[in-house]
């Protein structure tokens, strides 16, 4: 693999990442989760290094630039990516998304259905609703935490930052171990995060689950969707998000939230024969 590194002169920001050496073909974008960076596609990466996978660390994680404004909404992100793809001459590709980065797959290919060749979504499908009743309250505990005195924490070692990481999500520790190698710096006293600390502030949430049902009815795109055994979307309003999307297809495998991560060989075979289908026919 190589690294990656576009700036973007409209988003007024760089987005750093990773891409495999091989060309030809459709590109295929990897998008990864909340507060996780593009080392989450590493295990795709060595088992699919024939196929042209680019992914980046979205604003604020990893190694890209943090976002220049008040806020983290989706649609700042779903502009900075395909302002990426414009720079890239891509008019036409694939998107891999996981969690937060599936959120931002169904929004981009809802709104331009016609760029995106597949999707494949792994845990994910649409972003969280915004609800009428509590965004007063969600804005202003966000607000608070942003004009607050707010810092990073500081750990003695990699292991314990990694130890860390595990406890905030369902993960393995190995997921977390790989993850923190792109997102970890040396401070005075041991080691913090990388990430832009607003990402860990309350999540202002943009579209009620009626719009986000609009986006998924508008992908034309056949769709992948792989849940986990231990899968997050456990809420009633996924089965209609899934019932949404014209052309979808779903499995289930063995493995938590990081499921790419945790089951990469199985999850690698089955995203290659997806992407491959229109090549077999």
């Amino acid at each position: 693999m190589e690294e990656l590194c576009v700036p973007l002169a409209r988003g007024r920001l760089t987005l750093r990442g990773r891409r495999t050496t091989a060309r030809g073909g459709l590109p295929t974008l990897c998008l990864h989760g909340w507060l996780d960076n593009c080392a989450s596609f590493g295990p795709l990466f060595e088992r699919m290094a024939d196929v042209d996978l680019v992914a980046v660390d979205l604003p604020g994680h990893g190694l890209s630039d943090p976002l220049p404004a008040a806020t983290y909404p989706y649609l700042d992100h779903v502009a900075h990516l395909l302002e990426l793809a414009q720079v890239q001459g891509w008019e036409r590709f694939n998107l891999i998304g996981h969690s937060l980065g599936g959120a931002l797959s169904t929004l981009i290919a809802g709104i331009h259905p016609e760029k995106i060749a597949r999707l494949v979504l792994i845990d994910a499908i649409g972003p969280l609703p915004a609800s009428a009743t509590d965004t007063p309250a969600t804005v202003a505990r966000y607000l608070n935490a942003y004009l607050g005195d707010h810092e990073q924490p500081v750990y003695r070692s990699p292991a314990q930052a990694a130890k860390s990481r595990v406890q905030l999500a369902d993960m393995l520790l190995d997921t977390a171990e790989r993850l923190i190698e792109r997102d970890l710096r040396e401070v005075p006293g041991g080691y913090s995060w990388r990430s832009d600390i607003r990402l860990k502030y309350p999540s202002i949430r943009t579209f009620s689950e009626e719009q986000i049902l609009a986006f998924l009815r508008n992908i034309s795109a056949p769709t992948l969707l792989m849940t986990a055994e231990r899968t997050a979307l456990t809420e009633d309003r996924y089965r209609a998000r899934i019932e949404s999307v014209p052309r979808l297809e779903h499995v289930t495998l063995p493995g938590g939230h990081h499921l790419h991560m945790e089951n990469a060989d199985a999850v690698a075979k089955v995203i290659r024969g997806f992407l491959d289908a229109d090549e077999a026919a």
